[in-house]
């Protein structure tokens, strides 16, 4: 009997044919288990007597995914006035979210039963870009806290409280001052000087040094942190399909991560070679330490060796993007205000005059610490905060919310809604000052950084970078958009965080 030998053409019809029959296959099987699914999660999973939430109308299978093609903070708010403060959403066949858009709900949730929403749930894309070990904001379980206590000594261990590290922040406000006055009479695009700025801000509080300006490897870093921003969403086909990390869809997610993570290694390998448990130069140092106590003294240890590099990557995670785009917007801002600048310089001259800024003034300076708070406010750059997770069934509002649920906290719609503010689109310091213009009043819907167990542990390091570098800027400078930017408004550009369009500046040097 004669063989036939098949061809090249012949193998790979059989190949596609069967790869065909492969994916209907799992298809078949992912849409049975999202009709189960979508039946268990707010049914069957509690003996709860409480209602499940509302949710919107979606698609089968994909759910509410498609629903971000647009401006996420638009359908958000449509939902909130449809479906009230409180809802779900199902993205794709797996993954259920709950969204608060109310204050109330708020403080019930996240401080009136703040364990059992005091978990995070890591989205799957970056779980399988980065995991959970050794992490300060996903460890589960009681690790976190300990290494959220790890976080609050390094802090203090390198003087947030005592002054040293606000010291380095007024070094690196008057440098960034110093780099402006070089583009007087020039446009330029501030970006990069602030995240020099930032960027150098945490550098010395974790490598111990810190990068000149225009230093080719701080720039490849930043351009990295960027990029993982940016192509980084909770709602996008990675978070439903994480599998898809390591094909070409993902590969501006990919290579950022893995230079980063890479450099991170590099600077810490160095540091063990030279590592003096005595004389301890920064976070790289003090987290060696931390381990090799815990090994001496035969502790469980929330910290292991080899993971310094973690914690690094998410200090730095946490605290440039969000830094540096506060600031971007505050000077967008500045120059979009001159009358309310002049009054805010008028301030700054009466209280610091011509010497550098310090954290202590702004108890008094109202308008300044005002302004402040109007810049977090109006442009929140996390506007759905770090997601939650529930360690338990939780009931809010009336409402059951399972074990397991991951919780968004929509701080856009808190803190822009006409619901909480007057005119909130209208930039407008006074709202936060008392009748007579001399203390300061908070409102409990701005909550930019947080609220409840998981509050942003640099809070206080964010705020303190905010009033030191803007008004080092303000003391020495007047601002104003350059005519290629006059129409830049209060748009942003979506990821990980919300910062400004790009756009240039003329500043004019004060003469005080």
């Amino acid at each position: 009997m004669e063989t036939v030998k098949k061809s090249s053409f012949d193998f790979f019809a059989d190949y596609a044919i069967y790869g065909r029959e492969v994916l209907i296959f799992a298809t078949v099987l992912l849409f049975v288990r999202w009709i189960l699914l979508s039946q268990w999660s707010y049914s069957s999973k509690s003996k709860t007597l409480a209602p499940p939430l509302p949710y919107p109308p979606g698609l089968p299978f994909f759910g509410n995914m498609f629903s971000f093609r647009t401006d996420m903070r638009d359908i958000l708010r449509k939902w909130t006035n449809d479906l009230g403060g409180l809802f779900r959403l199902r993205i794709g066949p797996f993954v259920d979210l709950v969204v608060i858009s109310d204050v109330d709900a708020i403080q019930e949730a996240f401080v009136d039963q703040a364990n059992a929403f005091s978990e995070r749930d890591i989205p799957p894309l970056l779980e399988v870009a980065m995991g959970t070990k050794g992490s300060i904001f996903w460890e589960p379980g009681h690790k976190w806290k300990q290494l959220r206590r790890f976080g609050h000594r390094a802090l203090r261990h390198f003087g947030l409280n005592q002054g040293s590290m606000e010291d380095s922040i007024i070094e690196e406000g008057r440098l960034m001052a110093e780099a402006f006055e070089m583009k007087e009479g020039t446009q330029f695009n501030p970006k990069v000087l602030v995240t020099n700025t930032v960027g150098n801000v945490i550098t010395r509080f974790v490598f111990g040094f810190r990068f000149e300006y225009g230093d080719p490897v701080f720039e490849k870093l930043a351009e990295d942190f960027e990029h993982f921003f940016e192509s980084f969403s909770v709602t996008s086909l990675g978070s439903v399909f994480p599998f898809l990390y390591y094909t070409p869809l993902y590969t501006n997610f990919r290579r950022p991560i893995q230079n980063v993570v890479s450099y991170i290694k590099s600077v810490v390998n160095d540091h063990r070679r030279s590592f003096d448990p005595l004389h301890l130069r920064d976070v790289i140092d003090l987290h060696m330490a931390e381990v090799k106590g815990q090994r001496d003294e035969n502790k469980m240890a929330a910290m292991e060796e080899g993971w310094e590099w973690k914690f690094i990557f998410e200090l730095y995670s946490a605290g440039l993007a969000t830094t540096t785009d506060t600031l971007r917007w505050a000077i967008l801002i500045a120059a979009q205000h001159p009358q309310l600048v002049h009054e805010v310089q008028k301030e700054i001259d009466d209280v610091i005059g011509g010497r550098s800024p310090k954290f202590s003034d702004q108890s008094l300076m109202p308008l300044t610490g005002a302004t402040m708070l109007e810049i977090t406010r109006i442009r929140p750059v996390v506007p759905l905060g770090v997601p939650r997770c529930t360690s338990r069934d939780a009931v809010v509002q009336g409402y059951h919310i399972p074990k397991n649920t991951t919780v968004l906290m929509n701080l856009w719609e808190l803190q822009t809604s006409p619901k909480y503010w007057k005119e909130p689109e209208k930039f407008n310091p006074y709202r936060f000052l008392s009748e007579d213009r001399k203390t300061i009043v908070s409102h409990r819907a701005l909550n930019p950084f947080g609220i409840g167990l998981r509050v942003c542990l640099g809070e206080k390091l964010a705020r303190m970078q905010l009033f030191i570098i803007l008004t080092s800027l303000l003391q020495r400078f007047t601002l104003r958009l350059a005519d290629d930017s006059l129409s830049v408004g209060m748009e942003g550009k979506a990821g990980i965080a919300y910062g400004p369009l790009d756009y240039n500046i003329v500043l004019e040097k004060r003469h005080v």
